[in-house]
């Protein structure tokens, strides 16, 4: 029998995880109703409920222009909103570049506001490297050598994992051969990160990749972070989140697709919260993966996700340790 989530179904699918029957209800007429009896708590969420734990978070996973596509705000724009929440760092992601360079000088930028008195609260900025276009060490090598770098992304829309999903022609990088063994120049790249105290976002890849990948990370010491495995250019199962968790991986939660959105129309958005409660929020962390130009502004995207987590039973706790606690020791900021 096939599973839904990690548990036994029978009906047709949409995508790996969702059922048709699932689908149904949370559209019907009297799903806003069902959603508020088995969620009381829903009726005390107001705005502003977020304010005392976006002070001090870390969002460690944030897409800016400039970029390859246009995105809703620039490094700038974010960090202001950051600083202004009280926030403690940002790490700013791109599929295909470096931008620990931005993320330097738009900290130049934030400080010198902060110096002028314009901003109370300095928020820290960081960036890295994203590998769409190869694994290849050399290149990260000298991306180390540039500031305010604390993230390698592995590869998104160009990894043989994420092909092999879409069912896409395989031209893909691929980061693992077909015996399971995680090829050389990425042994290499996982060991520069470990060295460097840079934490690694594991890419749109799947399950066949991700297994080596995170027990390649435990054996060489790396903090590594599944990049939303809720949403449907990765999904995962809730086996496959909890196996590469009890290998130390990090299991990313993210605005989308607990937030309704135009990129992803079809999803359950209270996959999350089981994500969390099965996982545990030890071995999970939150973050936006915002900036998309359908979306709202990165750190409204944080504000609301944090309401819907308490609305659905996630303890201030918890999400404390998942939005303060894990990001910054996946990139390491804990000392």
């Amino acid at each position: 029998m096939a599973k839904k989530f990690g548990i036994p179904y029978e009906g047709d699918m949409i995508g790996r995880c969702l059922t048709i029957d699932r689908a149904r209800e949370l559209n019907a007429k009297n799903s806003f109703y069902l959603m508020l009896k088995d969620n009381p708590a829903m009726t005390a969420i107001y705005p502003g409920i977020e304010d005392e734990l976006m002070v001090g978070a870390i969002d460690h996973h944030i897409h800016a222009y400039p970029d390859f596509v246009y995105r809703a705000q620039d490094f700038i724009e974010v960090a202001i909103d950051a600083s202004k929440a009280g926030m403690r760092a940002l790490g700013f992601k791109d599929h295909y570049m470096l931008t620990a360079n931005a993320a330097h000088q738009a900290q130049r930028y934030i400080d010198d506001m902060v110096a002028r008195g314009e901003l109370e609260h300095r928020v820290e900025i960081y960036g890295g490297y994203g590998c769409c276009l190869g694994m290849d060490p050399e290149t990260i090598r000298i991306a180390l050598k540039y500031p305010a770098f604390k993230m390698i992304w592995f590869p998104t829309f160009t990894s043989y994992g994420y092909k092999r999903g879409a069912e896409l022609p395989l031209e893909g990088v691929r980061m693992v051969d077909d015996n399971g063994e995680v090829y050389s120049n990425v042994v290499e790249i996982m060991h520069m990160a470990a060295e460097a105290k840079v934490g690694i976002g594991l890419g749109h890849t799947d399950i066949v990749e991700l297994l080596p990948l995170c027990t390649k990370a435990k054996e060489l010491g790396n903090r590594v972070v599944l990049d939303h495995p809720l949403l449907e250019l990765n999904k995962l199962t809730i086996d496959e989140m909890k196996a590469c968790a009890d290998l130390g991986a990090y299991v990313g939660t993210y605005c989308q697709p607990m937030i309704p959105s135009l990129y992803q129309a079809v999803a359950d958005p209270f996959e999350t919260v089981e994500t969390i409660r099965v996982i545990g929020a030890d071995r999970c962390l939150i973050g936006s993966d915002f900036g998309q130009v359908l979306h709202v502004k990165t750190i409204d995207g944080i504000r609301i996700f944090i309401r819907a987590l308490l609305a659905f039973g996630i303890s201030r706790e918890e999400i404390k340790v998942m939005l303060n606690d894990n990001p910054a020791k996946l990139m390491y900021l804990e000392d």
